[in-house]
């Protein structure tokens, strides 16, 4: 609703073009480096002013510059899609940069730097409006009606979700938004994750943790023989009798003993620079492991839950420690949680949990919504007057 699809679609490709660039140029580079390494290790100042070396170090700049780019490219994406969703769960329209603060734990003024880049980039449909003195964010011709889904009466927004229809005592309320031209409604799922923490963890959230003991043994294992094979090759490197052997094997290509150090300095780094690669995979893997361990606890406490918002701090993660805040936030964020997020709810921090947006379809029967939504739309196939009493602004 509020991202632009198309020119974020062309991001992603260029960061998938990036990285590949990155790759190649760190692998061109590294490898003439480890070439030109082995050949003149003895003679270090020639090894550093040979003529390939400062073209190796200017692919080296440009993938890192690359890889940089890459990093706060998708930073700013995941970042704008948070925005998105949060604009979308909005009801009045107009959003507090204080809000998002709380939500985001980033400082109001970072929120709003971010908010007026992403305008430009990936984001669309709000605008920043000085509303009772105060500058805050106002969503793109919104209007919102919450209702009784037993019998269509109005409800309160303060009530919506948390409250009863005053008709007929229901619970089950809902939204419907009008979005520009465009249509959809919130609902409450809350029953489906009563007793169910599948409904909180994303589908593949014991493959994380597999992938995560894989990334561990295989960073564990290519320890193990890189050191075993630096080890080899390195007593191997003064052992006179093993380059006398290799000499007047008729089976070596080798002549004489600086061309069998060369190739020995080889596997070492070889060896070295796999498990160094292996090593950094692992700890990458060990920084996130812990947002999936809080995504499980948490998904756990959610489903013993029957109100669709809880205040953050009683979450019992939070509750021991307000650090384990930023882990939640995380898991969120990365979509190990799922089908809840944090929300500003009466001035309180809050996890709104079961939230369902439904986006161009008919709320009764779930047919598609063909043409422009306006306050005389009717559904084609049940007849359904989408919007009631709702009318644009």
């Amino acid at each position: 609703m509020y991202i632009k699809e198309k020119l974020l679609k062309i991001f992603k490709i260029k960061n998938v073009l990036l990285i590949i660039a990155a790759v190649a140029l760190i692998f061109m580079s590294v490898t003439v480096m480890l070439d030109l390494f082995a050949t003149y290790h003895d003679d270090i100042d020639t090894f550093l002013h040979c003529k390939a070396m400062p073209g190796c170090i200017e692919w080296l700049e440009y993938a890192i510059v690359a890889l940089v780019v890459v990093s706060f490219s998708r930073m700013m994406i995941g970042n704008a899609y948070f925005y998105s969703s949060y604009f979308e769960q909005s009801l009045d329209g107009v959003i507090d940069f204080s809000d998002l603060a709380e939500v985001t734990g980033k400082p109001a003024w970072l929120v709003r730097i971010e908010l007026a880049l992403y305008k430009v980039l990936y984001m669309k449909k709000y605008s920043f409006k000085n509303i009772d003195g105060k500058t805050k964010i106002e969503l793109f011709s919104k209007t919102t009606l919450c209702e009784c889904k037993n019998c269509g009466a109005p409800v309160e927004k303060k009530d919506y979700f948390a409250g009863h229809c005053n008709y007929c005592g229901s619970s089950d309320v809902f939204a419907k938004v009008l979005a520009g031209d465009r249509f959809y409604s919130i609902s409450s799922e809350i029953s489906k994750g009563h007793n169910n923490p599948s409904y909180y963890e994303k589908k593949n959230l014991d493959m994380q943790k597999r992938i995560f003991f894989c990334y561990v043994v295989a960073a564990l294992g290519a320890l193990a023989i890189s050191a075993i094979a630096i080890f080899d090759q390195a007593s191997k490197y003064n052992d006179k009798e093993y380059l006398n052997k290799t000499i007047l094997n008729p089976d070596n290509h080798l002549y004489d003993y600086a061309s069998i150090r060369k190739e020995l300095i080889g596997v070492i780094i070889f060896f070295g620079v796999l498990a160094v690669i292996m090593v950094i995979l692992a700890l990458r893997r060990a920084f996130r492991i812990r947002y999936v361990i809080e995504a499980e606890k948490t998904a756990k406490y959610f489903s013993t839950v029957e109100v669709p918002f809880i205040p953050a701090e009683e979450i019992p993660s939070v509750k021991s420690s307000k650090k384990r805040l930023g882990s939640l936030r995380g898991a969120i964020r990365r979509n190990y949680l799922d089908h809840c997020t944090l929300d500003m709810n009466e001035g309180t921090l809050k996890a709104s949990l079961a939230k369902k947006i439904v986006k161009d379809t008919c709320p009764s029967c779930a047919a598609p919504i063909v043409g422009a939504v306006s306050d005389t739309y009717v559904c084609q196939t049940c007849g359904n007057k989408i919007m009631d009493v709702i009318v644009k602004k």
